[in-house]
């Protein structure tokens, strides 16, 4: 799920794809390629946040038969699979923003890519690191210094990793999850009725765990997802509750994350974050236009609540999704500049969904957009607010 804070080995990364190892580099010429985007693009800047790709479980259960499988790269690691669901992400992307990447286009066979213009933010943990590796393959397809990516300290880290920089007061739901009383589990099952309490019974007896926090279920249900996707025959005992009662439960105790004051202060921190650094591109105070944010599904998951656009996007953020916040120029709109929205379901989705931006009718502008987000930001200082 992407809450899991501790990293892992690095992967061996494909060798099909460029390194990225290399000490300073500033910019690159690319020839015969269609990097240069038309030169009436309305865009002037965007933001990726983005999850990382397909990845080993994050940790076996008592009783897994496979809880010694030769993960590649271990536990959580990223797979092969998930570092070319990235690198086909970063493609994607590039096409799209090719208008922002490429400088001094002309007509002939030499386009620049001016790498000063990104700004790559990654979790810590190992798998967004490896991720957005993969992406920047995909997405400059130029050699890059990997001072490139900034890895935020977990210890430091406000607003990507779940959970990250140390938040005691909020942060009990990320490892709860919602309490097992809570109304919404009742329309999958009642734990407190005869057949919820002989259902947590039933796992506790076959997995070894014990089934007090919900946060539990979901992790039960990812590993056992896993596994079906890599062609492990799932255990016999599994058969009756992984269909009808772990996967629907997990989208609940996803949405308790993704709703909660915890990723509230987080998801505040990134859209400030988002801004801040928008509001100096505007100003002419910074020359980034295009901001990465590897991240975790929760990351997402707490945007989608920020923004008030849950209700748009109807299922869990799978792997390589992107929630893209893009600056476009449009003359309808006086000393502003025009904001969209939208959502990459996948790593290989070529027609991302326009989300609709609540009170906020398109085209929406840019001051507006923040002015209606600000009554939903948690203001006081990380520290300040994780104290209280």
């Amino acid at each position: 799920m992407g809450w899991t804070i501790f990293a892992t080995p690095n992967l061996i990364l494909l060798g099909i794809l460029i390194l990225s190892g290399v000490d300073s580099i500033s910019a690159r010429s690319l020839s015969g390629n269609s990097q240069c985007g038309k030169r009436d693009s309305t865009l002037k800047a965007v933001s990726m946040l983005f999850r990382h790709g397909d990845r080993a479980p994050a940790v076996p259960y008592p009783l897994d038969p496979y809880r010694d499988y030769p993960w590649p790269g271990g536990y959580e690691a990223l797979s092969e699979r998930g570092a070319e669901q990235l690198h086909t992400s970063g493609l994607i992307k590039s096409a799209r923003y090719s208008s922002l990447l490429s400088t001094n286009c002309d007509s002939k066979t030499t386009n620049t890519i001016d790498l000063d213009k990104i700004l790559v933010l990654s979790s810590s943990v190992q798998r967004c690191v490896d991720s957005v590796t993969n992406f920047l393959n995909g997405f400059v397809k130029v050699e890059w210094p990997s001072k490139l990516i900034n890895v935020i300290p977990l210890d430091q880290d406000e607003m990507l990793a779940v959970p990250g920089k140390s938040c005691p007061k909020y942060v009990k739901i990320i490892i709860t999850g919602p309490p097992l009383d809570d109304p919404a589990f009742k329309k999958v099952i009642d734990f407190e009725s005869p057949e919820g309490k002989e259902f947590l019974a039933y796992l506790e007896k076959n997995t070894g765990l014990p089934t007090f926090w919900s946060s539990i279920l979901l992790n039960l249900e990812d590993t056992l997802s896993i596994q079906k996707d890599n062609n492990l025959e799932l255990p016999a005992w599994s058969e009756p509750v992984y269909e009808p009662y772990l996967k629907s439960l997990s989208p609940i105790v996803f949405d308790g994350w993704s709703s909660s004051y915890y990723m509230k202060i987080r998801s505040s921190a990134l859209f400030k974050d988002m801004t801040n650094r928008f509001d100096n591109l505007i100003t002419g105070s910074a020359d980034q236009n295009i901001l990465l944010y590897s991240a975790h599904d929760a990351t997402i998951g707490g945007m989608l609540y920020l923004f008030g656009i849950r209700d748009q996007i109807p299922v869990m953020p799978a792997y390589g999704s992107s929630l893209n916040l893009e600056l476009h120029e449009n003359a309808e709109i006086e000393n502003d500049y025009e904001v969209k929205l939208v959502y990459f379901a996948t790593y290989n989705d070529e027609n991302p969904t326009e989300v609709n931006i609540p009170n906020c009718s398109a085209p929406c502008p840019y001051k507006k957009l923040k002015a209606n987000i600000q009554p939903n930001l948690v203001d006081e200082d990380y520290d300040v607010v994780c104290s209280k």
